[in-house]
């Protein structure tokens, strides 16, 4: 939240915030209130939409919001939180940021921008607030000990269950392998990493970007990294 502060006076347009969606939010909206002087409520320039996928017709929707002019003559500012965003909703979030609205600022929060296409990411300036999670440490910690028949298991709590109607936990999966690269990469001295070691680490980043796809498969990815790990 620091370099957003430092650049209050020069806000960039276009943000995407890696972190835990409520911890932002909360450290966000106090942000426009106190550094910004942005009032929230009942001001018609602040938008504020979530989604577990953001689709081309909410895209759509946010570019005539923007394009309209501010009621205040001041800044205007668009919140989106999303789990995912389809490929069409990122072409057209695109095209609305390769020519900004002056005084327009999106705030676009989600667990992980590996899930979003280059010339998006290369538009958007990314900031990690993750918080320091030592359980979810420990239990990726623990992951990378067991044998594969335990961390099948250990896994399952993300697929969800058709007959029950719940659907698979999509996001618990991204923020699952977040902190398994992380840990990786602590445990892995990348310069002198194993030909196994990379390919696990490209497909952890695989695995993390098929699961924006409209209907991933959150049972077999991750099932394929308990088993190459």
């Amino acid at each position: 939240m620091q370099q957003l502060i430092n650049q209050k006076e020069n806000l960039h347009h276009a943000y995407l915030i890696e972190g835990e969606r409520e911890d932002v939010i909360s450290k966000l909206l106090f942000f426009f209130e106190k550094e910004l002087n942005f009032q929230i409520k009942n001001n018609p320039d602040f938008w504020q939409g979530e989604y577990d996928t953001f689709g081309i017709d909410e895209g759509r929707y946010i570019n005539e919001l923007q394009n309209k002019k501010s009621f205040s003559e001041g800044k205007q500012i668009f919140v989106i939180q999303t789990n995912f965003i389809t490929r069409e909703a990122q072409n057209s979030l695109l095209k609305m940021f390769e020519e900004p609205t002056p005084n327009t600022h999106f705030f676009i929060i989600i667990n992980s921008s590996e899930v979003l296409l280059p010339t998006l990411k290369s538009r958007l300036q990314i900031l990690k607030m993750w918080l320091s999670d030592s359980h979810q440490n420990n239990e990726v910690v623990d992951f990378l000990k067991m044998p594969v028949a335990e961390r099948l298991k250990f896994v399952s709590k993300f697929f969800g269950d058709t007959k029950k109607k719940i659907p698979a936990d999509k996001s618990g999966a991204i923020i699952f392998l977040n902190n398994l690269e992380k840990t990786l990469r602590e445990k892995i001295n990348i310069s002198k990493a194993t030909e196994k070691e990379i390919f696990s680490f490209k497909e952890i980043l695989k695995c993390r970007s098929y699961l924006n796809d409209r209907s991933p498969s959150v049972k077999s990815l991750l099932e394929h990294i308990s088993l190459i790990v």
